[in-house]
């Protein structure tokens, strides 16, 4: 039986976790942080991460995360782009579907404090995962699901994640009951006409919201964590009422601010019996809304392939037919979140950024 190790403890090393241990098959997960330090602010999963949660037994009865049935775009001035419906789409809080992962797992299948150092290679073959703690773990097979800033693609070769985004993210949720009831079911986005500028509001169903804040890096300098508060106050003072209500509510010092990457897919996926998956693999642009999506669908293709795994030396073709199988979408996905970065920072009047990929 093969015996996996998984390094990172996000969504996705915690999906593909599930869907080993679900199926008797030995598996651990090995997290850098405390476990009292996995915060994180929210997700909109939708249609094809909710199907990989499904996969999982997650959400039998449908029931899962707050609904969001339809997008409004605003302009600053408040006047109505566009609106439109959207189907099969929820909101949900980082730290409450890492929770939805978790139910009914073996209370030993996380090891927090286990920040990654290095894999102990034989050739191409991993024998063992070493950590910054002096520990170490031997296993058959190796996932690296450790996020975009992730260390273990170094030990394939791939180099690090180098190229940032020209547009920046700040994301925070905050309890703000009168305007959650407003929103309901509804993801407002507001941008600045002149482009490079937008915040966005997702209800989670309770007397909470998510908000975030893209912007132009070449036009706005992105901010220190102590200089948020000001960044939000200087830009933002021309929005609508309840974007300004919903931004000051907020303390700036639980905001966190989003350098993100441009990068392709990792020229290589694998070595060995070790594999990249989620951010670690294929870092998406934030206009997708696909990270988290794609990430769940991962660890259910690795789950369904390491499952089916009887020998260890069958791991390397495995792992590449991993690849094989998740690249062409990932490639998609990389190049609409390019073009959707293109049309916020220079906007076209034949053109709306809508927030989600269809």
């Amino acid at each position: 039986m093969i015996h996996t190790a998984v390094v990172g403890g996000g969504a996705c090393g915690l999906a593909l976790a599930r869907g080993l241990w679900q199926q008797g098959r030995p598996v651990r997960v090995y997290e850098r942080a405390m476990a009292s330090h996995l915060h994180g602010h929210g997700f909109l999963l939708l249609a094809n991460g909710l199907a990989a949660l499904r996969r999982l037994g997650c959400d039998p009865d449908g029931t899962l995360g707050h609904p969001i049935t339809s997008v409004r775009i605003l302009c600053a001035s408040g006047q109505v782009l566009v609106e439109h419906p959207l189907e099969g789409a929820v909101a949900m809080l980082r730290h409450d579907l890492l929770n939805v992962l978790l139910h009914g797992a073996p209370d030993a299948l996380v090891q927090y404090n286990h920040p990654f150092e290095r894999f102990d290679w034989d050739r191409e073959r991993a024998r063992a995962v070493c950590f910054q703690n002096g520990r170490s773990q031997p296993a058959d097979a190796f996932v690296a699901a450790d996020g975009v800033r992730s260390s273990c693609r170094l030990s394939l070769g791939c180099g690090a994640m180098t190229n940032p985004g020209r547009v920046k993210e700040i994301v925070a949720h905050v309890r703000q009951p009168l305007v959650a009831a407003e929103l309901g079911h509804r993801f407002l986005k507001v941008l600045d006409p002149s482009g490079g500028l937008a915040v966005g509001l997702v209800p989670l169903g309770d007397d909470r919201l998510v908000w975030f804040v893209q912007f132009d890096s070449q036009r706005f300098t992105a901010p220190q964590p102590s200089e948020v508060g000001a960044f939000l106050q200087d830009h933002f003072r021309g929005f609508p009422v309840v974007v300004r209500h919903v931004l000051g509510a907020t303390d700036p010092a639980r905001a966190h601010v989003w350098h993100t990457v441009d990068e392709d897919p990792a020229t290589r996926w694998s070595k060995g019996n070790v594999a990249l998956a989620g951010d670690a693999a294929h870092p998406l642009l934030p206009f997708t809304s696909q990270g988290v999506n794609t990430a769940l669908e991962d660890a259910v293709l690795l789950s369904d392939l390491l499952v089916g795994c009887r020998d260890p030396d069958e791991l390397p073709e495995l792992f590449c037919a991993y690849e094989r199988q998740r690249r062409p979408a990932l490639l998609g996905c990389v190049e609409a979140g390019r073009q959707m970065a293109r049309d916020f920072v220079q906007p076209s009047p034949t053109r709306l950024q809508l927030p989600l990929m269809a």
